[in-house]
């Protein structure tokens, strides 16, 4: 948690910068936690939304950490009914660093968004910046669509939060015989989520497209 004049000075200053920086790209701010997050999101195109997520949490200075995200309308919608929950929904993800080591860049380190004085904010920021540019819009480009997604979801590890959004985005397209694939292994491998959210979720899912 950030603590102190000096790091409240910095989550204010960090929020404040990357609005203006990010501004002319179409991004605005989402969400601005002092002690916690700052997210901004931009529609790409119609029905699809990015996401970006600044850390601001920190105790001795703050590691500015982004990650990005996207989010399709339509499955996230029918991602919060299934679930019975609220709130954002991105079908997939990654951290900036993950991105970065995954272009095949020499490896990339923490330092580089690391504040512990308001003087270093302005660098930071310009850091998160480019590496949102080289990095963060490929991702978020490359997964426009939701066959990119499932492409982009079939080649990673896969929990119960990965088959869960598979099933929802194979169904969005139409395609029952994958949905009810992925439903079924979101039934089967350890479970990440209560019983009680795990049954809701595949209740509901068979409720509204069918067993």
């Amino acid at each position: 948690m950030t603590s102190g004049p000096g790091q409240a000075q910095i989550a204010v200053r960090v929020a404040d910068r990357l609005a203006e920086q990010l501004a002319p790209g179409g991004w605005r701010r989402d969400r601005f936690v002092p002690d916690d997050e700052v997210a901004f999101v931009r529609e790409a195109v119609h029905g699809v939304v990015f996401h970006l997520s600044v850390n601001l949490a920190g105790r001795d200075g703050v590691l500015l950490s982004p990650s990005v995200g996207v989010e399709h309308v339509a499955a996230a919608e029918v991602q919060r009914q299934l679930f019975g929950r609220t709130g954002t929904v991105c079908q997939v993800g990654a951290s900036m660093m993950d991105l970065a080591n995954d272009a095949g860049t020499s490896k990339v380190s923490l330092p580089r968004w690391w504040v512990v004085l308001p003087e270093q904010v302005d660098d930071a920021v310009a850091q998160v910046v480019a590496d949102l540019a080289a990095y963060g819009e490929p991702f978020l480009v490359g997964n426009q669509t939701l066959p990119k997604v499932i492409e982009t979801l079939l080649e990673r590890p896969k929990s119960q939060l990965e088959y869960g959004t598979l099933a929802v985005c194979h169904a969005v397209l139409g395609d029952m015989p994958e949905a009810r694939a992925m439903l079924a292994k979101f039934g089967a491998v350890h479970r990440v989520f209560a019983d009680s959210m795990t049954e809701t979720f595949i209740h509901n899912f068979t409720e509204r497209f069918g067993s």
